[in-house]
């Protein structure tokens, strides 16, 4: 039954990924390989990416590479039901925003959906621009998820969601994440080509824990628009990239669970998080006892 129904999930995202696009909104795949790091290898295998994606050593992958490298911030908002919904499918939807250097450069939705590929590796990713001008006489808006989306884009979300059973109206923010991301950009005669993204990811709230990964995340535009061969070769590359790591770096662990997955599991019974999220009821509660208690003492 579980079988059956996980099939059934895929061609209901298939479905309305393929409305989606009729509709106009561009459907993309993403292709990445998550690797998890150890703790205290942030730094040595940053170093590494420099040296191996740059200069003649990128050159060895092909001789059209070029790279440029960069560091952003970024802030995601996750949003799911009561029931973790999104969770259970490993999928994502979130807003983003994206600072350089303390400067707000991209806002974006995104939705993230799993594909037939059950390695996780490949994902199909569509974005929006997020709403802004919020018309007064939008009532939709009030709500905590349709306040992000545009009019025009609500019937093409609800299509997504419905691949999970889900619609907009069912979607509360769940979860805030702060990263801080190192990035390589290779990119094919001018042409984005691939990334290597070396995230730290924390905790928004206190006690703000945290994990590292490493993303080796080939190009969705050119991924997606690629025949069968071209993508063979880009995979290719792609592995011999992750490969090289794993030689140098034998304590890295390829991943694919979602950040927002990771994240879930790793405040899941956390005393301190419980704490925080519920200290201002506990304050509340104690300062209740305690006028309490000098109301019936003054009696």
């Amino acid at each position: 039954m579980l079988r059956f129904l996980n099939s059934y999930s895929s061609l209901a995202i298939v479905f309305c990924t393929c409305l989606v696009i009729q509709n106009g909104q561009a459907q993309r795949i993403e292709n990445e390989f998550k690797l998890a790091v150890p703790d205290g290898q942030a730094e040595a295998i940053w170093l590494f990416l420099q040296e191996e994606l740059a200069g003649a050593s990128l050159l060895y992958f092909d001789s059209a590479f070029t790279s440029t490298f960069a560091e952003e911030t970024f802030f995601d908002i996750y949003f799911d039901d009561s029931k973790e919904t999104v969770a259970q499918f490993e999928a994502g939807v979130r807003l983003r925003e994206r600072f350089v250097e303390d400067t707000l450069s991209k806002r974006l939705l995104q939705i993230k959906l799993p594909t037939s590929d059950t390695s996780g590796v490949a994902r199909q990713e569509i974005k929006f621009t997020p709403y802004t001008k919020i018309k007064r006489s939008d009532r939709q808006a009030t709500h905590p998820f349709w306040s992000n989306v545009k009019p025009k884009d609500r019937d093409e979300v609800n299509l997504l969601l419905a691949s999970m059973q889900l619609s907009g109206d069912d979607l509360s923010p769940a979860l805030k994440l702060y990263q801080n991301r190192r990035r390589a950009y290779v990119s094919k005669e001018g042409v984005p080509f691939l990334t290597a993204t070396l995230d730290r990811v924390s905790y928004y709230y206190f006690p703000y824990p945290e994990f590292t990964e490493l993303e080796l995340e080939l190009n969705e535009i050119m991924y997606t628009d690629a025949d069968f061969d071209q993508r063979s070769a880009m995979e290719a590359i792609n592995k011999q990239i992750r490969d090289r790591l794993f030689e140098q770096f034998p304590g890295l662990v390829q991943d694919q669970t979602p950040k927002y997955n990771k994240m879930r599991n790793l405040i899941s019974g956390n005393f301190l998080i419980w704490l925080g999220e519920n200290l201002h009821y506990i304050i509340l509660g104690m300062l209740v006892l305690t006028a309490s208690i000098l109301f019936l003492r003054n009696r």
